[in-house]
């Protein structure tokens, strides 16, 4: 069922005004500056999820507020699950990855939800508040994670809720976010990890996210859009669920247990296959990062050879991210996942863009699988 952003509207009337330099040369230029008014643009996300906005009409300056200041992204792509009772913490602790039994009130940590065979059920933020945990997710997973939830309790004293019609999510985006006191609504830190920028959430209901989103506009922070949020996180080599992996991937191919994986915790749903995957080597496949000779860029989906060569080479992964780096120079950043035996550091692998195959070196994108 589609989730439709309360800000589609009030954003969709947003009206970027951008002045320019006018050229020297054109007859009759009389100020030496024109305006020109950029409209915003919006992309679907997920089947039957939500739209997005893609940019507020110019990528370069919401890519600069960013990485500069701050800008506000509507974050209409997150669901919204609270679990209540006595037990909850008990409850999402041996349902995840993560150790939570130590959280404390207003601390957010990055978790996978499992099934029992190991595999990825969704990629989580659990924050705890003061007297429930929030599960900020994917809002396209929201019903398969009370589905799976709802298998496993018992006689717990565990309630869970689905708050994604009734609450919204705006992500400050930048250096310069911060909690804040002057905010009335709910807040918690962004773990950097989730999107490879510095940012905070701000919980809000669906009848106050317009106004909380003007006065932040209001106050000069930028809009900014999808578009522009995936170049930055890209570009900082951060996978992210339901693009680089998904439901059919195990905890180790995604490069992320650094993050989202605690080894020294207690029982949890799938921790047997994550243990063995830990202990015994590598997954089949796994996500790393590719530097590409030139400057062409390989959409998702393309396909990555062992040789520069298809009649003697093989197919051994797929490109799942992709962007422009200014913060390179221009150069390409790209995200793959690739077969585990050709994964380790400066392997050369081609892939296909265009008419021709392109050498790359392969690099791991696990700090674990840096060192080795």
């Amino acid at each position: 069922m589609t989730i439709p952003s309360p800000l589609h509207d009030c954003i969709s009337n947003y009206e970027l005004a951008w002045t320019k330099p006018e050229s020297e040369t054109r007859v009759g230029a009389s100020t030496g500056y024109m305006e020109e008014q950029l409209l915003c643009e919006f992309l679907p996300w997920g089947d039957g999820g939500c739209s997005i906005l893609a940019t507020s009409g110019s990528v370069e300056l919401e890519y600069a507020a960013m990485r500069k200041n701050k800008g506000v992204f509507d974050a209409a792509n997150r669901g919204t699950i609270y679990l209540q009772g006595e037990e909850r913490l008990t409850f999402i602790d041996r349902m995840t990855t993560q150790k939570l039994l130590d959280m404390k009130v207003g601390e957010s940590r990055l978790a996978f939800i499992l099934d029992r065979k190991g595999r990825i059920v969704s990629d989580v933020i659990v924050v705890c508040e003061d007297s429930q945990v929030l599960i900020d997710c994917d809002v396209t997973t929201v019903q398969p994670i009370i589905d799976h939830f709802e298998k496993y309790i018992v006689t717990d004293d565990v309630i869970i809720q689905n708050r994604t019609k009734e609450m919204h999510r705006l992500w400050l985006l930048g250096p310069s976010a911060k909690i804040t006191d002057s905010l009335e609504q709910s807040q918690f830190n962004l773990p950097p990890k989730f999107l490879g920028v510095h940012g905070i959430a701000i919980v809000v209901g669906q009848e106050e996210a317009e106004q909380v989103w003007t006065a932040l506009v209001d106050q000069q922070v930028r809009p900014v859009g999808w578009n522009a949020l995936n170049m930055h996180r890209v570009e900082e080599l951060t996978p992210m669920f339901r693009i680089d992996f998904d439901t059919a991937n195990l905890p180790h191919e995604t490069s992320l247990c650094d993050s989202r994986v605690r080894f020294d915790k207690g029982c949890y749903l799938g921790q047997e296959v994550v243990a063995r995957m830990e202990s015994l080597g590598r997954p089949k496949q796994q996500l790393v990062s590719l530097d590409l000779d030139g400057d062409a860029l390989p959409v998702a989906g393309t396909q990555i050879w062992n040789q520069q060569s298809t009649k003697e080479g093989k197919a051994i992964g797929v490109v799942t991210s992709s962007a422009m780096s200014p913060l390179r120079g221009g150069d390409i950043a790209v995200i793959a996942m690739v077969k585990s035996v050709s994964a380790s550091k400066n392997t050369e692998v081609f892939p296909w863009i265009g008419s021709e195959l392109i050498r790359a070196v392969i690099h791991p994108l696990s700090p674990k699988e840096e060192m080795a």
